[in-house]
């Protein structure tokens, strides 16, 4: 393996690799190839969202952030069918991103609660057609941090529009790029039509876009500041896997716990001056977890950063840790009901066709 091929490997399988490697020299290679991904990574990801918010505005760095992890993730990652059509859904996805938040933003909660799921089944279905690629994780989770970034003046609006045309062009033309060479016998109809209640893929993907709705739905009705967090932990929890939604239901409260009570010390012990330099840490340490807990623990420090100046610092923490236990707690509620009625419905479907 090369220098080149080294960095493009992520922290679970490097560092495995780092441990068992058969020499010094070997070793010391997938080190500093490691060390140096991370630090370029980091590198390119703070130039692009700066030059995004410099050309489109504060508000609109959002935009940037979105763009540079579906740049990351669609440099590897595909949508498992016909390229040119993949493209055109990823400048699809853009368009959600602009539409959907829009009309939240515009209506009551019901009615917010509604398009979200739609928006959300949307993104899932189009984009998640191979779940071991986990496009999901990340196409969802830009929606909700464009959800929870609203542009409060009507140029500010413009310029988001103009954000997200120029991060659909980048993202759908690097995709392109990457994957032009491609073949593939599935068009975009195809999967539409492989879209069925009985479908276990469709059960879950149903099941990822009502949760995300409905946590997102209840906070806003109990006046939770931070309703996105609700959002990004039930997108965390709900997994097609049951053993890895009840590990998560576990551990995830834990770790933002830590998480969370680490940034708070960090933040109080450390001179004012220093303290925008948790984002870049925390930036840079994420690319050295390779295990769930710790990724979850690292992600803290950006996310409670951004809501200190609304929430002050220990608001901040409170209602980030507040945020993640209902997030575990309805997403425990959740799983037993949708599953319970899913059984249900299948029983009686079986009885019927029997009959």
């Amino acid at each position: 393996m090369t220098f080149y091929q080294a960095m493009q490997l992520s922290a679970n399988v490097m560092k495995p690799m780092i441990k068992n490697a058969e020499n010094k020299k070997e070793k010391n290679k997938y080190i500093w190839a490691f060390i140096l991904k991370n630090i370029l990574c980091m590198l390119f990801c703070i130039v692009f969202v700066s030059t995004y918010t410099k050309i489109f505005g504060e508000e609109n760095s959002v935009i940037g952030v979105c763009t540079v992890i579906l740049i990351l993730t669609f440099r590897f990652s595909n949508l498992n069918f016909n390229v040119k059509q993949s493209t055109l859904t990823l400048l699809g996805v853009f368009l959600i991103y602009l539409m959907g938040p829009l009309v939240v933003l515009m209506t009551n909660p019901f009615i917010g609660f509604i398009v979200n799921f739609i928006c959300i089944i949307t993104l899932v279905v189009s984009t998640c057609n191979d779940t071991k690629f986990s496009n999901h994780s990340t196409i969802v989770l830009c929606y909700i941090l464009i959800l929870g970034t609203s542009a409060t003046t009507t140029e500010s609006f413009i310029r988001r529009i103009y954000a997200l045309i120029c991060g659909g062009v980048l993202v759908s033309g690097i995709f392109y790029y990457k994957q032009r060479k491609n073949k593939y016998e599935k068009t975009f109809i195809d999967v539409l039509k492989e879209v069925s209640f009985a479908d276990e893929r469709t059960r879950w993907q149903i099941k990822l876009a009502l949760g995300i709705s409905g946590g997102m739905f209840l906070g806003t009705l109990l006046n939770i500041p931070r309703v996105i967090w609700i959002g990004f932990a039930c997108l965390s929890y709900i997994q097609q896997k049951q053993e890895t939604l009840q590990f998560r239901l576990k551990n995830r409260p834990l770790y933002i716990l830590f998480g969370s009570v680490t940034f708070c010390i960090t933040f109080l012990l450390i001179p004012e001056e220093y303290r925008m330099f948790l984002s870049l840490f925390g930036g840079i340490a994420i690319g050295f977890a390779a295990t769930y807990q710790y990724q979850i623990m690292i992600n803290c420090f950006g996310a409670l950063l951004s809501a200190v100046p609304v929430l002050g610092i220990f608001g901040a923490v409170f209602w980030r840790i507040a945020c993640n236990v209902f997030g575990a707690i309805f997403c425990f509620v959740y799983d037993k009901i949708y599953e319970k009625i899913y059984l249900k419905t299948s029983e009686e479907k079986t009885v019927n066709n029997a009959a």
